[in-house]
């Protein structure tokens, strides 16, 4: 019987914004709409019972996988004895929600205009059956019968379902990170709802996973015995789209003393509608100016260039960092490590990569900056990997390149460098002010922390030696992807050493390919934010992503933003694009209404605001009774 496994990397998915600015010139945006209706279904919910899911399995070929209470996701893979891995198994998951699309009571009309849809999945409590792999929801382009479909269907001419545009598209809609048991995830899925919506023939999606994992991910399926734990999919729409949302030009404040002059210029497609303009103000709390660290994650195939990965994916990363410092106050860059791929194994070759592409953060001709961008770099397992006797490559080995390479001699002179352990450089520490707010940042060797208690008691006492300053702890190992992400060895090691340290405020590594985040609280303490990035098995070694950290006092928020100056491209999902709180002492007034205005479209409104706050900082709602927007917050600063 034929049984044929996919072995090409899937391709990761760009959530792309298009149009993303380190300013608050932002557009309007729609904050409610009373012509918007919402469906929802879910089998056992309101008369719906249509909804199916079933997998498939590479090694059963000729049968579905319709029973039980849940479906499973896997790419399990073994060795050869040349140390490559070979994928043996797939488990891929087929969800459909048939007949939502019509004029029956309870269906979104056809050509509906999808405001949002979200997909609820529910993991159960199989411990084993979660993951922190990335689990990619591809719209199927094919039909398929629930008790007819299996690995060898000729719906997918007997190979499985491929995101080849064919089978299912390329480039996936929506992912999720399963990570923990008993726990309800919410999936954007509203390009899909849209594609569906505008025409395209709704035949569900397949769930795949990005890597090789040796257990399988699973999630509660629609013919599990409580309703309430089945898939669910909440389709809102617009159900007078003919009615367009208003907006706002040409906002202005002229400053007078201490009154200050609001205006905009009211817009509305249709002309006879009476608009309603309201005006909102607070006073601009003093707050230290946002700053910005750089994170570069996993390069090693890069260096290696495998996979599809370049040496200019690297120079591209430094190269924008350093020709952005100064407009975007980057303060510091971190390389979380894996540098390379194969570390002490050849001589030379990925490690002259990466002390090209760092030099460009040292060059001051680039940034405008007396010593360069200031950095910091982690030594990962990959550059631990060394030839051994027996003629194999193995881990753990003592990292001799990175220390020819960014060691000791590297650093010393440079004004952030602050010293070292033992006689190299493979755990060390430096030192950076970004204004007024002030950090050490400690580098840890790969499995140091967890192997070496000795290495966290010098990293302990460096952060009661510099209490005066706020502690990131940059090791490879931080963090598994999801939210909250479960710690690593090595992350979980230091936390547990350090979580006593008022002044202990970052983790963050790299290492596993995803995203993930958690903040632990601390009674009487600050709290401490963990984070990974990386994505080395995404699409051509990474694509030249990083992640920027922008520390804003302003909104008492360490904002994240992921970009590709290789690819020029930012993304706008949730794992791309979020905001962690932390409280830099800022006291933010909450906005308070300063006044109405009745207007038309076409018609510019002012509006006097008198207050003796030197900043503040404004915003308007326009609505046309039916539809509002908001106006992005506009600052007035100081005269």
């Amino acid at each position: 019987m034929k049984k044929t496994l996919r072995l090409s990397r899937l391709p990761f998915v760009l959530f792309c914004a298009t149009a993303f600015a380190f300013s608050a010139a932002a557009a309007d945006s729609l904050v409610s709409n009373s012509d918007e209706q919402t469906a929802v279904f879910q089998n056992g919910l309101n008369a719906y019972n249509a909804a199916v899911d079933v997998g498939i399995d590479s090694q059963n070929p000729s049968k579905s996988q319709p029973r039980g209470n849940n479906t499973w996701v896997l790419r399990e893979a073994k060795k050869t004895n040349e140390g490559v891995e070979t994928l043996v198994r797939e488990k891929q998951t087929l969800l459909r929600f048939p007949n939502i699309f019509g004029d029956a009571p309870g269906q979104i009309p056809d050509g509906a205009s999808i405001a949002r849809a979200t997909l609820t999945l529910n993991t159960g409590k199989l411990k084993d059956a979660t993951s922190f792999h990335r689990i990619f929801l591809h719209r199927l382009l094919v039909s398929w019968e629930s008790k007819k479909a299996s690995w060898d269907a000729r719906y997918w001419h007997g190979d499985g379902i491929q995101p080849d545009g064919k089978e299912a598209i390329a480039q996936p809609d929506a992912f999720f990170v399963p990570n923990r048991p008993s726990t309800s995830y919410d999936i954007d899925v509203t390009a899909s709802l849209r594609a569906w919506a505008a025409g395209q023939k709704n035949r569900g999606w397949v769930f795949l996973d990005t890597r090789f994992n040796p257990k399988a991910a699973a999630f509660i399926s629609s013919r599990a015995p409580k309703t309430e734990q089945r898939p669910k999919l909440s389709v809102t729409w617009d159900t007078n789209p003919s009615n367009a949302a208003p907006s706002a030009s040409n906002l202005s404040a002229n400053l007078s003393g201490d009154t200050a002059t609001l205006s905009l210029l009211a817009n509305d497609p249709n002309p006879a509608d009476s608009l309603n303009v309201t005006f909102f103000g607070r006073p601009q709390t003093a707050a230290a100016p946002s700053f910005t660290i750089a994170l570069i994650p996993d390069t090693q195939y890069y260096t290696m260039k495998k996979f599809g990965g370049t040496p200019e994916m690297f120079f591209a990363q430094t190269r924008w960092i350093a020709q952005n410092a100064k407009r975007l106050n980057i303060a510091f860059a971190l390389h979380l490590g894996d540098i390379t791929d194969t570390g002490d194994v050849f001589e030379n070759a990925e490690w002259d990569i990466a002390d090209a592409a760092m030099k460009i953060l040292e060059d001051p001709k680039v940034s405008g900056l007396p010593h360069g961008v200031p950095y910091d770099i982690c030594v990962g397992n990959h550059d631990q990997r060394f030839l051994a006797p027996d003629g194999k490559h193995k881990y753990n080995g003592p990292a001799l390149y990175f220390d020819k390479y960014f060691g000791i001699k590297r650093f010393q002179g440079r004004p952030y460098y602050g010293g070292h352990y033992g006689d190299n450089n493979k755990n060390h520490y430096t030192l950076f002010d970004a204004g007024s707010a002030k950090f050490i940042v400690v580098s840890l060797d790969y499995r140091a922390p967890a192997k070496n208690p000795a290495v966290l008691e010098w990293a302990a006492g460096l952060l009661d030696q510099h209490a005066d300053r706020q502690a990131i702890i940059l090791t490879h190992d931080s963090l598994l992807p999801g939210v909250p992400g479960s710690f690593g060895t090595d992350g979980a090691a230091v936390f547990n050493a350090l979580k006593t340290k008022p002044n202990l405020l970052l983790i963050v590594g790299g290492h596993t390919t995803g995203e993930g985040w958690r903040t632990d609280t601390r009674e009487d303490l600050p709290p401490v934010h963990s984070l990974v990035q990386d994505f080395q098995l995404d699409e051509n070694g990474g694509d030249g992503w990083l992640r920027l950290l922008t520390f804003s006092p302003a909104e008492n928020k360490i904002l994240a933003t992921t970009y590709s100056p290789f690819l020029d491209r930012w993304r706008d999902d949730p794992a791309g694009k979020f905001s962690i709180p932390h409280d830099f002492g800022t006291k933010i007034a909450p906005f308070e209404k300063i006044a109405s205005v009745k207007t038309s479209p076409g018609k510019t409104v002012s509006v006097p605001w008198k207050t003796p706050a030197p900043a503040r900082e404004w915003f308007a709602e326009i609505s046309d009774g039916r539809k509002t927007i908001r106006t992005a917050p506009q600052l007035i600063p100081a005269p």
